[in-house]
C-alpha cells in the first residue's frame, strides 16, 4: 500500500493527475502543417484554461521552436520561474541556464549531444509519436526558491524528413517529489510506430543508456501493482516472486529516478510514460 504521510499542497494538487495529463495530450497532439503557426492566440486561450486546474506557480506551458532555439509562446512562465528581466528571448533562455545550480552546469551541453547523437540515429519510420521526458534539472530562482525541472515535450510540426521544428512542452516544478539528496537527472525518449521504443540516458550511470528504459518490465509489473495500492505480499504472490524481491526492486526504482518516496514514485513514473 502507499505510504499514507501528510501531503504538501503541491502534492494534493497532483492527484488530478490524469485530468491534467488528458488536457496536455490534447493540447500536445495539435498537429501544424506548415512551419508557422497560424493560431497561437488560440492556443495561447486553451493553454490557460487548462492552466486553471493545476497551481499556476508550479507549471509552465508552451511552445518552442528548435530551429531558433528559443520559445514562442509560454503561459505560466513568469510564476514559475519568479522575478527576471525583460529581455530578449535569446538573452532570456541564458539567464535561465545562469539559474543552473553548478552541479547541473555541463546538462545544457551534454543533453544537446546525447539528443544529437540519439535522434540522428533514428531511422525515417522510427521518427515518429516522439515524447521526450526530462527530470531533475535543479535551478535556484533570484528569490531563492528552488526548482526540480519535470519535463515533456511532444514535436508538433514536422519537416518532410521527419525532422521537428517546434514541440509542445510541459514542464513543472517536482521540488517536493524528490530525495533531497538527489543531485542527478534523467531522460527518457518514446518513439515508433507504436510508441514503444525506448532510448534513456541517467547522468548517474553510463551516458548513453542506448535502447533501453531507466526500468526492466519487472520493475514496471510490480509498480503497477503498487499504483493499484496492492500489498508487498500480495504482489510478490501474484508475480511469482519472494517479498525481498517486490522490496529491493522497489527500493532500487527509489533510487534510480530519485523519487522521495513510493508515492512520488508512481507520480513520477505515471508522468513519464513509464506506467
Amino acid at each position: 500500500m502507499l505510504a499514507r504521510t501528510a501531503l504538501q499542497p503541491e502534492l494534493e494538487s497532483l492527484r488530478k493527475a490524469d485530468e491534467i495529463y488528458a488536457g496536455v495530450r490534447l493540447l500536445s497532439e495539435r498537429r501544424f502543417q506548415s512551419d508557422t503557426i497560424p493560431d497561437m492566440d488560440g492556443f495561447a486561450r486553451e493553454a490557460e484554461l487548462l492552466m486553471r486546474g493545476v497551481n499556476s506557480a508550479d507549471v509552465v506551458l508552451g511552445i518552442f521552436d528548435h530551429s531558433r532555439y528559443n520559445p514562442v509562446l509560454e503561459v505560466g512562465d513568469r510564476h514559475f520561474w519568479g522575478p527576471l528581466p525583460d529581455v530578449s528571448q535569446s538573452e532570456r533562455m541564458r539567464l535561465l541556464f545562469s539559474l543552473l545550480d553548478a552541479d547541473f552546469s555541463a546538462f545544457p551541453a551534454d543533453s544537446v549531444k546525447w539528443f544529437s547523437r540519439t535522434l540522428g540515429s533514428l531511422t525515417f519510420d522510427e521518427r515518429q509519436n516522439i515524447e521526450i521526458f526530462h527530470c531533475g534539472i535543479a535551478y535556484t530562482r533570484t528569490d531563492g526558491r528552488p526548482i526540480r525541472l519535470f519535463s515533456k515535450s511532444v514535436p508538433i510540426h514536422y519537416t518532410v524528413d521527419r525532422q521537428f521544428t517546434f514541440s509542445f512542452n510541459y514542464a513543472q516544478n517536482v521540488h517536493h517529489l524528490l530525495k533531497p539528496g538527489f543531485r542527478d537527472y534523467w531522460i527518457r525518449l518514446a518513439y515508433g510506430a507504436g510508441g514503444d521504443m525506448v532510448q534513456s540516458m541517467h547522468s548517474a550511470e553510463a551516458k548513453d543508456a542506448g535502447p533501453r528504459d531507466l526500468l526492466s518490465s519487472r520493475e514496471k509489473q510490480i509498480l503497477v501493482e503498487i499504483a493499484a495500492g496492492m500489498e508487498t505480499k500480495d504482489i510478490a504472490d501474484k508475480l511469482r516472486i519472494s517479498v525481498n524481491t517486490v522490496g529491493n526492486h522497489r527500493s532500487n526504482m527509489v533510487q534510480r529516478l530519485g523519487a522521495r518516496d513510493t508515492t512520488a514514485l508512481v507520480q513520477l513514473a505515471k508522468m513519464a510514460g513509464l506506467i
